[in-house]
């Protein structure tokens, strides 16, 4: 049976103890996707869009497509960048976190590995993403600000299909990336689903006061929210401009409110959850000495 916090105890842990990888994630989270909304925001604003003349190739409407993506490249790089961070510190209260529900590795082992193996391949896979954007941007403007595009028949024919082709393959490298950053949100969604199920089992077997059933119902929606980020990823590629509205909003709101809401309250939560599971660990184990005690006691009554 744990032993209880007093109640000074739990209140400085409450209000002084917060996990640091927690709040840094959080801010993290907040900063790069506010910049990467303001970027789709800008993208979906763009003057010049014209979606049929965009599926023609047109070589002039291209190249204004190529000035206006070298021209905001940095914030995009950078959102992506700040992300794959946020990323990094959410693996470490996952792996903490599921390692405190699982009671030390004692209790439902394979839904807490996948928890962390999740959060790990999640990070694992943002930052293989980064790499592939900046390699393909690079490649993709130098070719657009310095190669010839224009004249690839003869020196004079001002063909332009060296834009075209170059389109395609933006297109191709693109979607490759776009797939890849958007499969963060199916971890999310399976990550924060399975945590749901755990912290219930914890509330229902261990203790009811450490994990709130509103932050655990939170993480609940936050999962479907993932979810529907997901579909709004996929749907920037095909049909961006009837879905583009209805996805921002939600979007917006999972992004920069609920998602690191989320993780602030974990992060007042664990070092308290820490503490728990220390104490009911210190507490088997004395439980454990005091059996000890007592069967060499009576073996030594008995042998005399």
């Amino acid at each position: 049976v744990p032993v209880p916090l007093q109640y000074t105890q739990y209140s400085t842990l409450h209000f002084t103890m917060v996990n640091f990888m927690c709040v840094l994630s959080a801010l993290l989270f907040m900063a790069g996707n506010a910049l990467l909304i303001t970027y789709y925001v800008r993208e979906f604003n763009r003057p010049h869009f014209d979606y049929e003349t965009y599926v023609a190739l047109d070589p002039e409407y291209i190249q204004q497509e190529w000035d206006f993506r070298i021209e905001h490249r940095p914030k995009y790089l950078a959102a992506g960048i700040i992300n794959a961070l946020a990323w990094f510190f959410f693996m470490f209260p996952m792996i903490q976190l599921s390692w405190i529900l699982s009671q030390g590795g004692a209790k439902w082992i394979s839904l807490h590995i996948a928890i962390g193996v999740l959060a790990m391949a999640g990070s694992f896979t943002e930052w293989i993403s980064r790499f592939l954007y900046i390699g393909t941007s690079m490649a993709t403007e130098l070719l657009a600000t310095q190669f010839n595009l224009d004249n690839w028949i003869t020196d004079t024919s001002n063909d332009q299909i060296g834009w075209r082709s170059l389109e395609v393959t933006h297109i191709v490298t693109y979607g490759l990336v776009s797939f890849i950053d958007s499969f963060e949100w199916i971890i999310l969604f399976v990550i924060f689903t399975l945590v749901h199920i755990s912290v219930k089992r914890w509330r229902r077997n261990i203790d009811s006061t450490t994990f709130g059933a509103c932050w655990n119902a939170l993480g609940l929606f936050v999962a479907l929210m993932c979810l529907l980020d997901f579909v709004a990823e996929i749907m920037r590629l095909e049909g961006f401009r009837s879905f583009g509205q209805i996805a921002f909003w939600y979007s917006s709101v999972n992004r920069l409110l609920l998602i690191p809401l989320w993780l602030i309250l974990l992060g007042c939560r664990l070092p308290v959850a820490s503490v728990k599971l220390n104490q009911q660990q210190h507490a088997m184990v004395t439980q454990q000495q005091q059996r000890g005690s007592m069967n060499g006691s009576s073996n030594g009554a008995g042998s005399h």
